[in-house]
Order: structure tokens, then sequence, then C-alpha cells
């Protein structure tokens, strides 16, 4: 979904429905984003002081390579895809607290095809999946086989109608319901879908909603609750828009969702027309009605932040810039710290990690660069996600872990990746 070894929004390798198609994840926003290539030019009335100036620890690989081959070997249901493997992860991980560890959750890039598994019709001709493993910081994969999922078409085809146009669907940012909520207990996750655009051989992105209430053996499309400005056409260029994670608003009604919106331009080319750290919302408990209804569950409408709130709809509605004089940015994951009462955003250029900071999730510092691998002989692409230590994993605090897919662009492809993680401790300025 997000990397690929051209490291731009837009790819050139075929995302076709072809096992042999896809032998690479998916591409990242520009390495190279500067504040002259958004739609925007005015810079935020109010800074932003940053609190925390990380100090990193050095690198751990806790998945390796061949530990990667060998959990893919035991996955269920059996893998389908000979060419990719186990295209593990690929997506940002969801990672939620168990009585024995963690429960990890992501996307397994490679082609699912239709299988009877112990009796049960499982896969449904799509890249992408919900791949759950069980373990530790210091070892997702754990020893048990990863279930490894599609997301299944809601038994209301109203629920999404396009889910037969996607050729990947898959997901790993995971919300676990609260007590006193609708659907205490269940699992709620943001996916990427992808419909291919043919005369690009490239793909056009777009964020929903999954549930599970089984721990993620089973997961159902809700539907979608983010499309860019920009329409679909098979011949525009491709477009990532990336794979977040909801998040609470400060005042915990709203369900925030980030990500790069492309503004409708008149062309098919993106030109200079996306804003990076566009914005959407939802009521939290009309998100959790809809999701976990007794009958028709689906999803809750999202709405985009134009000019405030209460003017545009999430489903291509118009956005603005967060940041839009940041030197660079990318796709972001956002979580809150409860030691510096604000959030964070962990930010992935493609080719650098940075990182934000916000009070409200509106206003955000300058971003600054967390990891550079700008020198790196691989040049690798990833994925970013944050681990508090605390009993929520989504709430960081002094310290806090960052856990990243590493995807050489150097021939190994799938094989030759990994899980790294880091320790970052916040040191005051």
């Amino acid at each position: 979904m997000v990397l690929r070894t051209v490291a731009v929004i837009f790819l050139t390798t075929p995302a076709s429905a072809q096992q042999t198609a896809r032998t690479v994840p998916h591409a990242p926003l520009p390495h190279t984003y500067s504040a002259a290539a958004t739609a925007q030019s005015t810079a935020p009335s109010e800074k932003v002081a940053q609190l925390c100036y990380p100090l990193l620890s050095d690198d751990t690989i806790v998945a390796g390579p061949e530990q990667r081959k060998r959990a893919g070997e035991m996955a269920l249901p059996p893998l389908t895809d000979e060419a990719n493997g186990f295209a593990w992860p690929d997506t940002e991980l969801g990672v939620i607290k168990t009585t024995q560890g963690y429960a990890f959750f992501a996307s397994d890039g490679g082609y699912h095809g239709r299988q009877n598994w112990e009796g049960v019709s499982e896969g449904n001709n799509k890249y992408g999946s919900v791949t759950r493993t069980l373990g530790t910081l210091d070892n997702p994969l754990g020893s048990e086989s990863p279930i490894d999922v599609s997301i299944r078409p809601n038994p209301d085809p109203a629920a999404n109608p396009f889910y037969s146009s996607y050729d990947y669907l898959g997901g790993g940012p995971v919300y676990r319901v609260p007590a006193g909520k609708t659907g205490a207990g269940n699992l709620l996750m943001v996916y990427h879908a992808e419909i291919p655009t043919v005369t690009t051989m490239s793909f056009y992105s777009v964020l929903g909603l999954a549930s599970s209430t089984d721990e993620g053996f089973t997961w159902i499309d809700l539907g979608e609750i983010v499309r860019i400005n920009q329409g679909y056409r098979p011949d525009m260029d491709g477009y990532d828009i990336g794979d977040s994670n909801l998040v609470a608003s400060p005042d915990g009604r709203y369900f925030y969702l980030y990500f790069a919106d492309w503004l409708a331009n008149g062309t098919t080319h993106w030109l200079a027309s996306i804003n990076f750290v566009a914005l959407a919302r939802a009521p939290i408990d009309a998100v959790l009605a809809a999701a976990f209804a007794a009958k028709n569950p689906h999803a809750s409408a999202f709405e985009k932040r134009y000019d405030g709130w209460n003017v545009d709809q999430g489903m291509g509605g118009y956005s603005r810039d967060l940041r839009p004089d940041a030197p660079f940015w990318g796709p972001l994951r956002v979580s809150w710290n409860s030691d510096l009462n604000r959030y964070q955003a962990f930010i992935n250029n493609g080719s650098l990690i940075a990182y934000a900071e916000s009070p409200d999730g509106l206003l955000w510092s300058m971003p600054t660069v967390l990891k550079n691998f700008s020198g790196d002989p691989h040049h690798p692409g990833f994925y970013v996600t944050p681990v508090g230590l605390g009993n929520d994993p989504d709430i960081l605090g002094k310290k806090f872990d960052v856990l990243y897919t590493y995807y050489p662009n150097n021939g190994q492809g799938w094989a030759g990746a990994s899980v790294r993680r880091f320790t970052v401790s916040c040191q005051q300025p």
C-alpha cells in the first residue's frame, strides 16, 4: 500500500488482479515534498512549539526475513500467493493489549484467492488482508499461526456498492471499543482499498471501515468513509491515500482521521493540488452505533474540515491543509501522549521518518526528522507505528516504542523485508 520501488504517490508497477502483478508493496507520498507542492501557501496564524525532543535507541530487528517466511508457512488460511509469499506487514500496525501480551494487526499485501478452508469459503480474489498475530513488542509474530483473513463483503450490498471494484483491500489500524459504548470489546478497523486505474496501470485509493466481533478471526466491510476530492477516472495518475488510524478529538466526541487529499484541478494529474495534512471527523457514538447495529451494520458518514466544520463531506468533498508551510510531510500516524498532553504525528516521508506535535489536532508544530534513510543503500520503504508501553498501546508517554516495516528496494522484495523497533525517550527542551 505505501511501499514501492518508485517512491512517489503514483505507481509505475501494474496493479491488476493477477497473482504476478503485485510483486512489491504500494507507493508512498513523494520523498521530496516541499511547501511549493501544496495547493495552499498561507501559513497557520499560530505557532506550536515542540515539547518533546526525542532521544532514539538503536534499532532492533523484531521480525526478520526468515522469521517472516516461517510465519507465512504457518498462516491460516494458507497463503495463495506464490509470487509474493507473506507480504506482511503491508500497512501500519494496529496494536492492542491482551492478557498474555499483544495482538498485532496489519495487511498481508499478497493475493488472497478464494479457497475452501475447514469447510468455510475464505479469500476474496483481491490483494490485501487483515492479518492477526499474537506476540510481544520484541516478537510481534509470536509462535502461533498468523490468522490471515480477507475482509468479507457486507451482507447488505448497499453498505458498499464499490466492494467489487477493489483489487486491493486490507488494513491494520484498529480501535478496541471501550466499555460503556455500543459494541464494547469489539474491534473497528480503518482499511485501505484500491480501484485500478487501467490506463495508467496504477490505482485510486480510498479509506473505509471494517468490524470484527470475534477478536479478528473474521472482518466485515462496513463501507467507505473518505474519498479524495479528485473523482475516479481510469486514466488518472495513481494515488495513495495511506491507511490512517482513528484518534479521539480533544473533547472525546469525535473520531479524527488524517489523510492526504487531492483537490480536483481539472486534469488527471495531481500537479500542485495535494493537501498533505487533511482531516475528517465523525461523532464516535454515531460511528459505533452504525458499525455494531443489530441489523444492517454500516459506516457512518465522515466530514472533511474545510473552513471549519459542518461544511463538507468525506466522500469527495473539499479540505484544507492543516500545515501548508511544512518543508515535508507524508502519510501520518497520530497518537495521544498523556505525558505531554498533546497529539504526536509520526510521518512517513518516503526517505525519512518525521515527527510533529499538536495540542488540539488542528494546529501542528513544524515537522522534524526522527530517522533519515536517504543514505541507506537499500533505499527502504516503510510504515510507521508508535506503540505506548502502558495498558493502552494507543496512548504514548515519556517513553514509547516505534515499530516500522523495513522493505528494501534492492530487488529482494518481501523476501528481504523485516520489522524493526526503536525506543523514543522525550527530553525537555
